[in-house]
């Protein structure tokens, strides 16, 4: 069977992994600076015999593993960036980059889809058609998929994309969503304009202060009375800064301030309104705003076909792709509605082809992001496991 030769293979280069990983993860570097991680990775490449390019995204690395038989075109995708926290998790392979961590687990992805390469390229009897290895940059700040793709990654389109994310939960349960599973998250930045007096003249002003005040609060109805009660959205003003003097009227404040939204509807809707209340209430007060609209991150969206088949495929290996790594959680795989407020550039990919993100418990209780997280090794032999065989299945 399929999966009897993956564990096999899985098994025999599972310390060869696990000490690349721990050289990751000693080794952190933040957005657009992995040219040590994309090194690395090159490096196993060539020791592999698989073809790669640079991608014009530096340092980013696109690797083609080919068959020999036609077929279908898979894109399997890992980021390489760590963050800017100091770790203090207690491993022995802590961080030795002071203030950078590889505290969201992108050191574990980037050697897992190496330790699935290696079983694809072992096993390439077992499968038709191409798999594009994409080593991305910038995850965490920068939206490196999204250049990526904007570079032309994406000029000959796949078939399909997948990609996996490790969690703080318990080990070895998959988080497996069907249609939206993260969010839309962009920016507003709002300018108001006011005129300048002194505070004892107030007449002949205008309040840059009292006009985004008052924005601020008309801004926290948006979510309440324009968007539907079903709708998974969140505004928050996370910055306001103006004035010079207490004893001045600002002629000038600037706010921004964050938009979560977990479809495209709700998203355009939240930033009509918050223009449309912005200017109306500056200009109700005497004054006026410029506004200025970014967009962040995609919403990651599973395909609901590629998803069901994914889930299918552990469901019908759990026995074997559990072998040897620990018990089955009585609660091994979750799906559904799995839909969180948080943003992953993963979501640039699924809005180009049907797409799977795979989300795996690998240990807690310290959250990604924070100077604990940490990410039982054993796991990552699971994750190896479960996208090279749902990868061969795809493409049998």
């Amino acid at each position: 069977m399929l999966i009897d030769k993956i564990n096999e293979i899985s098994d025999a280069i599972e310390n060869h992994y696990l000490a690349v990983r721990h050289d990751l993860h000693a080794h952190p570097e933040l957005s657009y600076k992995e040219f040590r991680t994309s090194e690395k990775v090159q490096e196993e490449l060539k020791r592999l015999g698989i073809p790669f390019e640079l991608s014009p995204v530096k340092p980013g690395v696109i690797a083609t593993i080919d068959s020999g038989k036609p077929g279908k075109l898979l894109l399997l995708r890992a980021d390489m960036d760590a963050l800017p926290i100091q770790e203090c998790s207690g491993v022995p392979f802590s961080s030795e980059n002071p203030g950078v961590m590889h505290a969201c687990g992108h050191d574990a992805h980037t050697t897992n889809l190496l330790a699935v390469c290696e079983i694809l390229v072992r096993t390439k009897d077992q499968w038709n058609g191409r798999v594009k290895a994409v080593f991305q940059p910038a995850e965490e700040n920068g939206g490196g998929g999204r250049e990526m793709i904007k570079a032309g990654l994406m000029e000959e389109k796949p078939d399909a994309c997948m990609g996996m994310h490790v969690g703080a939960w318990t080990p070895g349960v998959f988080d497996i969503g069907e249609g939206y599973v993260s969010a839309y998250s962009d920016a507003a930045f709002i300018t108001v304009h006011g005129k300048a007096v002194h505070s004892s003249k107030p007449e002949h002003g205008v309040d840059a202060v009292l006009i985004a005040a008052s924005i601020v609060v008309a801004l926290n109805t948006i979510v309440s009375r324009n968007l539907s009660p079903m709708a998974k959205s969140t505004l928050n003003v996370g910055t306001i800064h103006g004035g010079t003097a207490v004893n001045i009227v600002t002629d000038k404040v600037e706010i921004g301030a964050m938009l979560r939204n977990a479809d495209p509807e709700s998203r355009e809707i939240m930033f009509q309104k918050i223009e449309q209340i912005a200017r109306g209430v500056a200009e109700g007060m005497g004054g006026s705003i410029d506004f200025r609209r970014h967009n962040g991150y995609s919403s990651v969206y599973n395909d609901p076909d590629m998803t069901r088949f994914v889930i299918d495929t552990i469901q019908k290996n759990r026995e074997q792709l559990y072998a040897g790594i620990g018990p089955i959680p009585k609660e091994y795989i979750r799906t559904g509605d799995r839909m969180q407020l948080g943003a992953e550039d993963f979501g640039f990919y699924s809005h180009e082809a049907p797409s799977c993100f795979i989300k795996v418990g690998t240990g807690g209780p310290a959250l990604n992001h924070t100077p604990d997280f940490k990410v039982d090794d054993h796991y990552i032999k699971l994750m190896a496991r479960t996208m090279a065989l749902a990868a061969e299945q795809f493409l049998q």
